[in-house]
Parts: C-alpha cells; structure tokens; sequence
C-alpha cells in the first residue's frame, strides 16, 4: 500500500539525530557542513517540464558523495509518497548533469512529482529500498532528506476519431500528445474486439502539444472496405528520430500508455455516399452553380475538357470552392480571370480536403486532396455552358467618382467602356467614341452588378448624360485596345441582331 511517511518520522527511521525536518522535504543546496565538520556536497536540482523520449524526465544536475541513485515519487499531500517510486536512474559520484529517468507510469499535465537522491548500499546496481530498514536509504544534507519537487507541464495524451469514410486512402483524427511521436492505425484483431498489432496499415508524425485533423495516408499497397473497425493509435518516437521502429519486441516506438491504458480510439470506415448535381447553365458573373451533397468536407473544383475532348484536363483547375459534409446547395464556382467561351464543356468535380485545411492541394501526383470515388468512378460530371444575349443595362445615378452598371449580358469575353455624349449630324444624343472615361471586364454570360471607376483625371457632373457600350476582345488579350480612327479596330462595339451598337445612356443625378 502507498503511503506517506512524515518527515520527522523519516529523519528518524533513516537514524539522523535532527530537530526537525522541512515541511516541503526540500534538501539544502550546496556545501554545508554535515554536523561533524566536514562537507557535504550532495546537492539536487529540479525544473518543470514535460516528458520526452518515451516518458523520461530529466534532472538538471545533482552532486551526490558516492555512486547512489536519484528516484522520482508521486506527491501526496504536499510531499513525495514514499516508498513507492516511478523511476530511477543511477548517477556517479561527484557532478552530474542532464540525468535521464525514465517513467514507469504515465503522468499528468499539472501533476506534481518528486526527485530524491539515495545512496547505494545493499547489492551494488540495485535499488532496495523499501522503508526504515532497508538498504539505500536517502540522502540527506543538515539532516534533511535532499528531495524537491518539479510539475509536469505537458498535454495529457489522447487520440479522437469519428466514423468517417475512406478520404483517397485517408483518414482522420485528433491527436492529444505529450512528446512528439507517431499516430498509426492498425485493422482489427481476429475476434473483433481490439487492434491487430504490431502490424499497421497507415501512419503519420505528430508533434507534442494538441494536433487537430491528422490526416494519417495508408501505406503503398494498403486497401480498407466500408465496414471495417479501423484503430488510432499513439506511439512514441524513441528509435531513430523520424523512423517508425515498432515491431512488438525490439522496445522502440512503444504505445503510449496513459492511467495504464493504451491511447487509443476506434472508428469504422462508411460508405461515401456523395453525390454531385450540374446541369448546362448560362455562365454567371463568370461561374456555374452545382448542388453536393458530401459525406464530408473536401471542394467542387472545375476542370476544363482535355484536348482528346474525352474527358477532363488534369490536374489543371479553372475554380474551386469548398464544401462541407452535408447538403451544399446552389454551390457556385468562379472562374476568376479564366476565359470561358460559349458552348464550351467543363468538368464539375468532386474532391477531398486532406491536407492543409482549406487549402486545395491535388497536383496530379500527390495523395493530398484526391477526386472522391463513387462506385468506383471519379464523382464528376461533364455540362455545357452557355453565353447571354448581348445587353447593357445602367440606371440614372448619383455623380459619384464610380459609375454602376446594373447588368451587362455578353456571347464573349469583352468591356463595358462609359461615353460623354455628345450630338450627331441630326441633334441628336450619342456617344462620343472619340475617347472614354472609365470601363471595365465583363465575361461570358451575366454579368451583374459592375463598378467602373473613373480613368485619372475624369469627373462627373449632375445632369451630365453618359452612355455605356458593350465591346468585344477581339484580340483576345485582356486589354481593351479600341481606336475609333482605325478602319478595322480591335475590339470594337458589340452589335445586336438589328445591326445596332450594344449600348444604353443614363444620366447623373
């Protein structure tokens, strides 16, 4: 049974004639004289600290007369529990610095534990002692049993996971780790009901502190069906840094144990059961609208049809947004700066988000961010998308140093560019092309809700009239390049079906 022994009681029962003994069992430091003129140098240095190497912890430095040990204590009330230790390391007589210990038990985050140095006197190399009447009893200074205490400062270990489908020969959990170590995943045992070990089927590095989405990537040639109970499993990192050594005999990269359990959880691997919806659209401020229904987060991403016209061109992307587990509906997907022309196919895909959170990572040749499979097909469908009926629309505004436009419908990439107004040969109103004060892009489609902001040097005026003209990019450039003296310009003004210049006027207000 555990217990406590006072510390008077100790002093005595270790045959040291002391007044009193320290409340907190903490030793003197340094060289002071033991009572019979002579020096003591046993001295013992604690900081707290977290575990590290496999659940050892270190102790500064100590000076102790002759050979001896240093043991760690649990705390009880205030003071180290004694006789029961955790650990102990032998230490040389004279100085000794960064000494090891290594753990029996796990510990806890906040947990108080004591360090004492003890003498070596019953069979040399093994520690005996058991109370008052055995060997290597502890050291003391002045009297005093030399003892200090020191917190563990770390994060409690613990491995979280939820059912979860199979990410692209990924999966997933949360990592609690006191030192930094190894999350593996091992298949279930033959009856079902634990880890087949020491085999495993995936693992990943973690660092110490609290990891969350560890994504953790079958090793080469491993496969997992829907249905089968897949378990987590913290180990340390004690072998050669960086390399998992676990074979079940060899002592290197141990399960972590915490409250003498294995850190460990479980999950089973579902069905992914998603579903992507696109239908051939009318281009929308340069996007496409899809409904996903995931079974979990990942991205809708498009790719535009590959040259062989067969399928998808990849790993190349024109947009992507993120989606979450659940019902994403009436997703859109913009196309950025991308050029898409009428009539053109796309290719709506579905992917995972297996990497960095939130950041689309698929390459081509990595295993980040993989297309979800379906039946086993990639979830994707191929749609159509369309250009608008060529139209400007601008209403009257307040002068203001932008101009609105509340819609402009175009067949192709192009420009919506603003006019003063001027008068024709007849009186009246029209454009003047011989300059602009202001344009802006407009792409395949709906464009809606534009804001062109003035050129340097323009201004408006209330009462002013201005008319807004719908340009094509005919050199396919991205520049709007019109010039009015020129016979066959680029880019010139986009016509309707009655030969009539694509434009509106308004006025300022």
């Amino acid at each position: 049974m555990k217990q406590l022994l006072k510390p008077m009681a100790f002093c005595v029962a270790v045959l040291f004639a002391v007044s009193a003994c320290s409340d907190n069992g903490t030793g003197m430091n340094g060289e002071e004289d033991n009572g019979d003129g002579d020096m003591n140098p046993s001295e013992l240095s604690v900081e707290d600290q977290g575990t590290s190497n496999g659940n050892q912890v270190t102790i500064p430095s100590l000076m102790i007369e002759e050979s001896g040990w240093v043991v760690i204590h649990r705390d009880a009330d205030g003071g180290p529990q004694v006789p029961d230790i955790i650990g102990k390391a032998m230490v040389d007589a004279g100085a000794n610095s960064d000494v090891s210990i290594q753990l029996e038990e796990s510990v806890s985050d906040g947990e108080t534990l004591w360090a004492m140095l003890h003498q070596d006197t019953g069979a040399q190399g093994e520690y005996e002692f058991t109370g008052s009447d055995s060997p290597d009893q502890p050291v003391t200074v002045n009297g005093e049993i030399l003892t200090k205490s020191f917190v563990i400062s770390q994060t409690d270990p613990a491995v979280m996971s939820e059912d979860q489908v199979n990410k692209g020969g990924v999966f997933a959990t949360n990592v609690d780790a006191a030192e930094d170590g190894w999350i593996v995943i091992h298949r279930s045992n033959s009856a079902g009901d634990g880890p087949q070990v020491p085999e495993i089927i995936a693992k990943t590095q973690v660092s110490a502190g609290s990891n969350t989405d560890v994504f953790i990537p079958l090793n080469d040639g491993e496969t997992v069906e829907a249905g089968e109970t897949l378990w987590p499993m913290l180990h340390y990192d004690t072998g050669t840094k960086g390399e998992y050594e676990f074979d079940g005999s060899s002592g290197l990269d141990q399960p972590v144990l915490f409250d003498g359990n294995i850190v460990l959880s479980s999950f089973t691997v579902l069905e992914n059961q998603s579903t992507l919806t696109a239908m051939d659209q009318t281009l929308m401020d340069n996007s496409i609208s899809v409904d996903v229904d995931a079974s979990t987060d990942g991205w809708v991403v498009v790719h535009r049809t590959s040259t062989a016209g067969d399928g998808p061109m990849v790993p190349a992307i024109i947009g992507k947004t993120k989606i979450d587990a659940g019902m994403n509906e009436d997703v859109m997907i913009s196309f950025g700066d991308s050029v898409v022309t009428d009539g053109e196919q796309l290719w709506p895909m579905v992917h995972f988000d297996t990497g960095v959170k939130g950041e689309y990572e698929f390459d081509g040749t990595g295993t980040q961010d993989l297309p979800m499979i379906i039946d086993g097909s990639i979830l994707m469908t191929p749609i159509t998308v369309s250009g608008s009926t060529a139209s400007v629309v601008a209403n009257d505004q307040a002068a203001d140093s932008d101009i609105a436009i509340a819609e402009a419908n175009a067949m192709q990439r192009g420009f919506v560019v603003i006019h003063r107004n001027t008068q024709d040969g007849n009186g009246n109103d029209a454009p003047d092309v011989s300059g602009i004060i202001g344009k802006t892009d407009v792409y395949t489609g709906t464009n809606g809700d534009l804001t062109i902001n003035l050129d340097e040097g323009e201004s408006i005026e209330s009462g002013e009239k201005l008319w807004a003209m719908l340009h094509i990019d005919s050199n396919s450039n991205g520049s709007y390049d019109f010039d009015a003296n020129d016979e066959n310009p680029d880019d010139p003004p986009v016509f309707d079906s009655n030969e009539n210049i694509v434009m509106v006027q308004f006025t300022l207000e």
